[in-house]
């Protein structure tokens, strides 16, 4: 609770956790944020792009579960207890 008696904005989302680039993460968003902008907004990891956000041109494509996903697509939730690996991750 915050000093006035409410629930702050990152209380009432529910923990959502998964493996970037191989560390774990946790986030508390809201559930049907999109995974780019998850990726992108709180993780900080901005080399997945948002192109044409409708899923056909493929610039925000990420693996998750080693299956090549476009990430503008799936809600954050989608990736609870996920791999997923962004361009990021491929030089490691």
């Amino acid at each position: 609770m915050s000093a006035n008696g409410k629930a702050g904005t990152s209380e009432r989302w529910p923990a959502i956790h998964f493996t970037v680039n191989g560390e774990s993460r946790t986030v508390k968003v809201p559930p049907m944020k999109r995974l780019l902008d998850v990726l992108r907004e709180d993780l900080h990891l901005t080399g997945t792009k948002e192109g044409c956000g409708e899923g056909e041109c493929g610039s925000c494509s990420v693996r998750l579960n080693d299956e090549l996903v476009n990430s503008c697509l799936v809600p954050v939730l989608q990736a609870e207890g996920a791999k997923i690996q962004t361009v990021e991750g491929l030089a490691l």
